[in-house]
């Protein structure tokens, strides 16, 4: 079939409407919001698309993906495999990026495996192999004594491992050590089949200053071994000493793993930060929220973690730390020197303090160390089994980046691989078009080059189609959680270029939201090429130059809700534009126009935010007027929404109402007219539940309830709002 004949859609508001839709071709559905177009596209002719896409599969691959419902429509002809790009954020997973999404990270994690340069993070030299002689020589110099020699051959892997022990077995190898317990390769060895394992095997134990035996052990070792490595263990709790017969640094010796692609993902415990698991930041308990008012001394409250159980004791506690320290409960906190001030917060170490401590009954001294307000409700928390006590305590921390890989997400080490100079965060950390800089100006040797010729090709047709769609200013490392609705639907938009498919129905909702006119073109283009390849691409949206650029159209109205759900027309935007009954039409020809202001409201008070740097922002200052309607606008990642919702919005609330969220970096905040409350509006969907509706979020149904509450029948029945 050469249409898309839908006939008899009653879904929603929809009045039993009949549409022809040309296949193969951009088209655009377009009218007043609520007017049913997302119901005539999603709802209707996605969900039976969809529905039907599923209804020819198996049985149990059925059960997986969940059984839609037919929507309430007579029947659509000519259907396609369907695809929805919907305005929804890609992902909340704080560990999900830009880069990980469009699986741009993945290649670049293959490439540095394969041509990645390690050196030492501490001496920044290149590491280098090492032989089983220069191991011995390090292995004779770092220990004394009996050590044992292990060769691992499984590290974090799961399976029980029957085979392996009874092969070693028969190999001559009479003893193992399983996730670090020894056992004899012929007793009879339980694994759990479903948790990770480390197995090594038992080499030999011997003297460490033995150079022909220990030469010996590590040879046999390096044979058996998985990537290389030798483990050297002189028992007791001491870890294992890691040698590598493929890379070490020659100046300290650091030994590193084979370069792979796990090793550069930070939601692998290869490649993690320690601290932060890969999240790139942590809940840190923060100084200022311990103490957020340094005007005030210990004995009037500064202390904000002691104000709920303030005591006679912790005064006594506290005095005696102050009496060590040089100052009195009755000393403002601003009048502390930064030495007494951190012995407060971070502790004295290991010098003996005098407390005092009195009851009722007694009154008795000791002597004792003091830990920091900071180390104290660290410890409390971790201590803590209420979750209650724990919330109480997390309302003193904030979301801070990583104190050791400083946002990064990777380890040290895994950060010290270079290509070109650039790590891998490097790489990630670049907008989408200083990438592209990068690889097409990338330098590489002959077999560099033929190794990495495939996986470079993927990465840079990636990077292509996202700088198409208008997102070349996004970052690799950029929180897919962050991106606006329009912008994670381009994000796929690319993708499904990337994935040539050909004969599918695509509809997107409103891609043109949150992108620059300057980049509208990008966008437009990107479609027709979706279009081109052999698709069909229907859009929801309200754009006037997609709407021109459209190859069909059609309108639904005349209004929104139950004046809604009629075609008021259908053809090209020639066609449309000429049409009598078509509101859209009326713009298109300029019959309607939305008149420019004659005059424009002013103010006298404004909201100054000064010298504000955080990401792209060059120190601006912000003078906006109070009690206008205020715009700020520019071309996508110029900064906007960094000013906005990232500094003043954040600064606003911090200073109306103590918002423990940190703001962007900014010099200072003013407003010289009345201010009560700041309130962010943005594109994230308002229910939270199945349950929610207008009705719930408004809280109109809580008067509703009320009133039903209220009737001569419910007070019979005994029944209140909750009943309702």
């Amino acid at each position: 079939m050469k249409n898309l004949e839908v006939k008899g859609a009653r879904q929603h508001n929809l009045r039993n409407i009949s549409v022809t839709i040309p296949r193969d071709k951009l088209t655009v559905i377009t009218g007043v919001s609520g007017s049913g177009k997302s119901t005539l596209a999603f709802d209707t002719i996605y969900a039976e698309g969809q529905r039907r896409y599923v209804e020819s599969l198996s049985a149990y691959a059925r059960q997986f993906l969940g059984q839609m419902r037919k929507p309430d429509v007579d029947s659509i002809d000519g259907l396609s495999p369907s695809i929805a790009i919907e305005q929804k954020t890609t992902s909340k997973n704080p560990r999900s990026t830009v880069g990980t999404v469009t699986e741009i990270y993945d290649y670049l994690r293959l490439l540095f495996s394969r041509i990645g340069v390690p050196y030492c993070p501490k001496h920044h030299v290149r590491i280098e192999a090492r032989s089983p002689a220069q191991i011995a020589d390090a292995v004779m110099k770092d220990f004394s004594g009996m050590v044992t020699v292990l060769a691992p051959v499984v590290r974090k892997k799961k399976g029980t491992y029957e085979q392996l022990f009874r092969d070693l077995n028969a190999d001559g190898f009479t003893r193992v050590r399983v996730d670090g317990e020894i056992y004899r390769t012929d007793d009879e060895i339980k694994l759990g089949r479903y948790i990770m394992h480390n197995i090594d095997i038992v080499i030999d134990r011997c003297d460490a200053s033995d150079r022909s035996r220990i030469n010996e052990a590590l040879e046999k070792a390096l044979e058996h071994a998985e990537d290389g490595l030798v483990y050297v263990s002189s028992g007791g709790d001491t870890k294992d000493a890691v040698y590598s017969a493929k890379m070490a640094c020659p100046v300290c010796g650091m030994s590193f793993e084979e370069l792979q692609p796990r090793m550069f993902s930070f939601n692998s415990p290869f490649g993690a930060c320690p601290t932060c698991n890969g999240l790139g930041f942590q809940m840190i308990f923060d100084p200022d929220l311990i103490i957020p008012d340094k005007s005030l001394s210990i004995s009037e409250g500064a202390v904000a973690t002691y104000k709920n159980y303030f005591d006679g004791f912790r005064v006594q506690y506290l005095k005696g730390v102050g009496d060590y320290l040089g100052f009195t409960l009755m000393t403002p906190i601003e009048e502390l020197t930064r030495e007494q001030y951190n012995g407060l917060m971070y502790g004295t170490g290991d010098a003996q303090i005098h407390f005092k401590q009195s009851s009722r009954n007694a009154e008795f001294a000791y002597h004792g160390t003091w830990e920091g307000l900071l180390p104290q409700v660290a410890r409390l928390h971790s201590e803590s089994k209420s979750d209650y006590r724990k919330a109480e305590l997390e309302k003193f921390m904030r979301i801070l980046p990583c104190p050791t890989c400083h946002g990064k997400r990777l380890k040290e080490s895994v950060l010290a691989v270079k290509i070109a100079g650039k790590s891998i965060a490097d790489v990630t950390d670049m907008s989408i078009d200083d990438a592209l800089s990068f690889f097409d100006s990338l330098k590489l040797t002959e077999k560099e080059g033929e190794i990495a010729r495939l996986i470079l090709r993927e990465i840079h047709s990636r990077l292509t189609f996202l700088q198409e769609v208008g997102l070349g200013y996004l970052t690799l490392s950029r929180s897919a959680g962050s991106l606006s609705g329009g912008e994670a639907q381009r994000i796929r938009l690319a993708t499904q270029i990337g994935s040539n498919l050909m004969g599918v129905l695509y509809i997107l909702d409103e891609p043109s939201i949150g992108l620059h006119q300057r980049d509208n073109q990008k966008l437009i283009a990107t479609l027709k090429h979706l279009r081109d390849l052999g698709n069909t691409v229907i859009v929801v949206e309200h754009d006037e130059e997609t709407i021109r650029a459209a190859d069909y159209v059609i309108d639904i109205g005349p209004g929104a809700g139950i004046y809604g759900g009629k075609i008021t027309a259908a053809g090209t935007p020639q066609e449309i534009a000429e049409a009598k009954d078509s509101l859209t039409g009326k713009y298109l020809s300029g019959e309607y126009e939305i008149p420019v202001p004659a005059s424009r409201r002013s103010s006298d008070s404004y909201l100054t935010i000064s010298g504000c740097t955080e990401n792209n922002l060059k120190n601006v200052t912000a003078k906006i007027p109070l009690g206008t309607l205020t715009v700020v606008t520019g071309v996508s990642g110029s900064g906007k929404s960094t000013l906005i919702y990232d500094t003043l919005y954040q600064a606003l609330r911090q200073k109306l109402h103590q918002s423990k969220e940190t703001p962007g970096a900014f010099k200072s905040l003013s407003f010289d007219g009345k201010l009560e409350n700041v309130i962010v509006i943005d594109q994230s969907p308002i229910g939270r539940t199945p349950r929610s509706n207008p009705a719930t979020y408004t809280k109109v149904f809580d008067d509703i309830r009320k009133i039903f509450a209220e009737t001569k029948e419910a007070k019979i029945r005994g029944y209140g709002p909750g009943r309702v």
